[in-house]
């Protein structure tokens, strides 16, 4: 019994031995100054010490409505009515260090800071705040079509009441799940509040409170529900804040508590149903609350993070461990050198709604491009419309002309997914020839139709109108067409292949192409002379399944 009580330890301590590929810190402008100079020390330290991601705090809430935007506004559409940028000059260009950063293979996060004790999480204007402010970060694009901030996550800051009354869970779980909508499959972390109290309290003996006693004391005094809560949140961040003080003076006290921070939130997972999502308690790297970090205290930590379940652990904060080199050699000595996540990088063409997606310039340092696997979100809607698949060129049929946001992500063995933006425009598919035809004395328009090769071989409907392009209607969910259903439409729709129009209903040709005849009569239409008529399609599936609409043109009925 002594000798495999003597194995299980063993096996426990050299899990907490295991490297870590998921290794973070994070950096916190508003606390040092002017960054903007520093950036280049930043990624090196990173790619010196093995750091995965970095965590860069850029927004704080300080009032109902109100913060501080704590980065260069490199977007040019930060609204001063919501806060001042960069207040005393402090702060860093966030899309200068992104870019350095993924030159680098190091992910970066931005932190914003939600609430505080001024502003409640029960302040629905707020809220609605925070999400214009999370728009600003996520939706804001440059011409080449990759984003002005190539975030690889959002973390929330402060998502709980601050010292609040009247605390009420769903208003934080609400908003969480706001946010995931916000940002579709973005990668989401929050920081879970968990203090020593709620875990050891009164005691703090290491003796701790049960999973349901904490989670109940968390929920009813913060508004945390960590199970409701990691519905939404990719990676879970307990702040399991120690070193030697005023509570716990030794190693095996420090270790456990974080050890018991990470369980505890491996446990919320798994009972939401989500065990994939990761763990990564934040540690203590600081001097302040009446405690002196160390080098053993700092180890404790992150053994301890590892312990109870934690993909990894996460030093807080950046600026006190440059001060402090050996802190720097205990996160090296726990962190699998260089940065272990897949990088993801694709393009997009599409000259017509046919695009293709080249993701073959994704990479991991750890393995073969040709071995990590990618998945789409093609239009943006957060439902993912490839699974998983090879890293490798990848066509797609868009639904219509017009600007799509996509969405890649890319999974290596490890399990680690890393996810990449970009946004394309998808072109013009109706072209009339000639796009006019004389009244009194007649004559055929060609009207063609050109999806690309993605669309070969499916159903198409030539559709018109007398009446113009606005409003337009909704032929099925998610398809809207610039057209308004008269009485030409349905006269053609109902001879698509007779009469005046011919070919207007048939298949799509190997590379996506028709083309239907309009056959004008003289004199017939003279009336109608100035006029003109817009023209547009319909597409299925060969299985009846909506496949795309296209752009709607006008036809001129002259004299």
């Amino acid at each position: 019994m002594l000798r495999h009580f003597a194995c299980l330890v063993l096996t426990a301590l050299a899990a907490a031995q295991s490297p870590s590929t998921d290794v973070a810190v994070g950096v916190f402008p508003f606390l040092v100054g002017n960054m903007d100079p520093r950036i280049n020390e930043i990624v090196t330290n990173c790619q010196t010490y093995g750091i995965d991601t970095l965590y860069v705090s850029a927004f704080r809430a300080t009032g109902p409505s109100t913060g501080d935007l704590w980065v260069t506004d490199s977007a040019g559409d930060w609204n001063l009515a919501w806060g001042p940028v960069r207040p005393g000059g402090a702060g860093i260009h966030l899309q200068n260090l992104i870019t350095a950063c993924h030159a680098a293979n190091v992910r970066v996060v931005a932190v914003l800071k939600c609430f505080a004790d001024t502003v409640q999480p029960d302040n629905t204007a707020h809220k609605q705040y925070l999400l214009s402010v999370i728009d600003y970060f996520v939706d804001a694009w440059q011409s080449n079509g990759q984003p002005v901030y190539d975030l690889d996550g959002i973390a929330l800051d402060y998502v709980r009441y601050v010292g609040g009354t009247n605390v009420n869970s769903a208003n934080v779980t609400n908003f969480v799940a706001d946010v995931r909508q916000r940002i579709g499959p973005l990668s989401l972390h929050a920081y879970l509040i968990a203090n020593r109290y709620s875990f050891d309290g009164p005691t703090y003996n290491g003796v701790f409170n049960t999973y349901a006693s904490t989670m109940s004391q968390l929920q009813s005094q913060f508004g945390q529900h960590w199970e409701q809560m990691a519905q939404y949140i990719d990676v879970m961040m307990p702040m399991a804040y120690t070193a030697n003080g005023s509570i716990y003076n030794t190693y095996a006290l420090h270790q456990a508590y974080v050890r018991k921070c990470a369980e505890y939130a491996r446990t919320a997972v798994v009972i939401a149903g989500h065990p994939t999502r990761r763990v990564q308690p934040t540690i203590k790297t600081y001097v302040g609350e009446g405690e002196t970090t160390t080098d053993l205290t700092v180890e404790a930590s992150i053994t301890g993070a590892l312990l109870g379940g934690g993909d990894g652990y996460q030093a807080f904060r950046y600026q006190t461990m440059v001060a402090n080199p050996s802190w720097w050699t205990k996160m090296a000595q726990f962190a699998v050198p260089g940065c272990n996540w897949p990088k993801p990088a694709y393009t997009a063409v599409s000259p017509r709604l046919t695009t293709t997606f080249d993701t073959t310039a994704t990479s991991d340092l750890d393995q073969a491009a040709n071995t990590l696997q990618v998945r789409f979100d093609f239009d943006g809607d957060a439902v993912f419309d490839t699974p998983w698949q090879g890293n490798a060129t990848t066509v797609d049929l868009a639904r219509q002309p017009g600007v799509w946001k996509t969405t890649m992500q890319v999974k290596d063995t490890q399990g680690h997914v890393a996810t990449a933006r970009r946004r394309f425009t998808a072109g013009s598919t109706t072209t009339l020839l000639p796009p006019f035809v004389s009244t009194t004395t007649g004559g055929q328009v060609q009207i063609h139709l050109d999806v690309g090769p993605a669309g070969a071989g499916n159903v198409y409907l030539a559709i018109a109108s007398i009446s113009g392009m606005s409003p337009g209607f909704v032929w099925q969910p998610g398809f809207v067409v610039p057209l308004n259903i008269d009485g030409v439409t349905t006269a053609l729709a109902s001879d698509p292949n007779g009469g005046v129009l011919s070919n207007g209903l048939g298949n799509f040709d190997a590379n996506g192409h028709a083309v239907a005849i309009l056959t004008i009569p003289p004199v017939v239409l003279q009336f109608l002379t100035g006029l003109p008529i817009h023209w547009n399609f319909l597409s299925t599936t060969p299985g009846g399944q909506p496949a795309c609409v296209g752009d709607t043109r006008p036809m001129i009925l002259s004299q």
